[in-house]
């Protein structure tokens, strides 16, 4: 039997198990419990924000967006283990679906994308435009983290799947793809949502209630299948298999790269465009998160630089682990941090 190339997937005894423990000393390095302990944090922050947010404005509008995160990412997690399995997690503390899913991915969405969404909440767009935003702003966030999870060894790529080509450095650009248009779909169907459903406080009967679960149930399935949708004009050219084997034209990675390139850049634009000061207060809470992913994913970059510059030709750094994309990842980090702060930028107020 050949070694699989995922070395959580090595571990017989857990690959057999629901739930497995392991010990953090045990832990492939240090960067794993600290990546842990950055999410779990994020999720506590987002609890807090989301109950302190609600009982301030006398609704469920947060509270709403941080469960449908958290059941948004749970169902594309596990539906992707099941049906693409071009990647796989490395072991961390607690390992859920017999060593597939990791319990600091499924806090991740509640912990990353609630934050995203509030913040760019808090200008006050339409839903389209905030939508976009919500993905532009997420997109560049998850950069970081895309191109530092395979350097520490978080997970891992079968680089030999031609669904994951073309390669950035050692991330799928279909990752950032995915990640930037599914985003937007989720942005939008949790903003229909909370408006119609949540956002109405005087509607308490039971037939509303029963909407809104029927609504928080069903927007996983509607978020992938919307962002699926938005997902086509890459596939256009990024795909070789059915259904896109039939197209007159043979894949083109190039071009795929291209529109992402031109859609992720005409969102920026967007953004850039729409901008102005929030109005209203600094939301000091809502920033930890933010500040702390930003801060200890550059110091995690800075850490293991020396053994990513010495990376061979076909990108794999001292340890056998790929390195990362050092240029993208200072850019995703200062325009992050630059979003982060202008969503402040408003008033000396404080909430």
């Amino acid at each position: 039997m050949n070694e699989h190339v995922s070395y959580a997937m090595r571990n017989n005894e857990a690959t057999e198990s629901l739930i497995y423990f392991n010990s953090p000393s045990e832990l492939l390095s240090w960067s794993h419990l600290s990546i842990e302990l950055i999410i779990y944090a994020g999720v506590l922050l987002a609890l807090i924000h989301a109950f302190r947010t609600d009982k301030k404005e006398g609704g469920s509008q947060a509270r709403i967006t941080l469960l449908n995160c958290f059941i948004y990412g749970l169902t594309m997690d596990i539906l992707s283990y099941y049906t693409v399995e071009n990647f796989w997690h490395g072991e961390f503390s607690v390992m859920f679906l017999f060593n597939k899913l990791p319990l600091y991915i499924a806090c991740f969405y509640p912990a990353f994308m609630y934050h995203a969404c509030m913040l760019i909440k808090r200008y006050q767009f339409t839903p389209r435009i905030e939508a976009i935003c919500t993905g532009f702003f997420a997109g560049l966030m998850y950069l970081i983290f895309d191109n530092l999870g395979p350097q520490m060894g978080w997970w891992i790529w079968q680089t030999s799947d031609p669904t994951t080509l073309p390669y950035v450095s050692s991330v799928p650009l279909t990752s950032y793809h995915w990640f930037f248009t599914f985003t937007i779909a989720f942005a939008l169907i949790n903003r229909v949502i909370c408006e119609k459903l949540a956002g109405d406080t005087t509607n308490k009967s039971i037939a509303n209630k029963a909407k809104l679960i029927a609504a928080v149930a069903l927007q996983p399935t509607a978020t992938i299948l919307l962002g699926s949708l938005f997902f086509i004009p890459y596939n256009l050219f990024a795909k070789n298999m059915p259904p896109y084997d039939m197209l007159p034209w043979a894949q083109n990675l190039t071009l795929a790269a291209f529109v992402h390139v031109i859609t992720f850049s005409a969102a920026g634009w967007i953004f850039l465009q729409h901008w102005r000061k929030p109005q209203m207060g600094r939301d000091q809470l809502l920033m930890v998160f933010p500040f702390i992913y930003l801060a200890s994913h550059a110091y995690m970059f800075i850490a293991s630089y020396s053994q990513m510059s010495s990376a061979n030709a076909e990108g794999f750094a001292s340890n056998g682990l790929a390195a990362g994309n050092p240029i993208a990842v200072i850019l995703a980090i200062v325009g992050s941090a630059f979003i982060l702060l202008a969503t402040q930028s408003n008033t000396d107020q404080t909430t």
